[in-house]
């Protein structure tokens, strides 16, 4: 047991390009904690804006390891929609300027 545990962490090669995936990851997976306590602290379930930094950052983390050093067409796959779907709510959130309310009677 000790031995195949040697081996395996001898197996382990830690790299930049890792590092980016492994980081990519990690953001990835980090961005439910960031959405579950805003919602806690709402008390009900939100999706914060920076909820979709955190997930389009990921995504372009992996998807640069999985392109420029994996070169794994099913990891690029895996990763392009969400990529896609996180720099559209991206845009939503922070692209588009609010129209402004139309004035109050009191505003007149």
């Amino acid at each position: 047991m000790v031995e195949t545990l040697i081996q395996l962490i001898d197996r382990f090669e830690l790299n930049a390009w890792k590092v980016v995936g492994l980081l990519g990851a990690a953001l990835f997976g980090c961005r439910w904690l960031v959405q579950a306590a805003a919602s806690r602290r709402a008390g009900r379930s939100i999706v914060p804006p920076v909820f979709w930094v955190i997930s389009i950052t990921g995504s372009l983390m992996q998807l640069l390891y999985f392109t420029f050093y994996r070169v794994d067409s099913v990891g690029i796959i895996n990763t392009l929609p969400p990529c896609l779907v996180s720099a559209y709510n991206c845009w939503l959130v922070f692209g588009k300027r609010p129209t402004p309310a139309p004035p109050t009677a009191d505003e007149k």
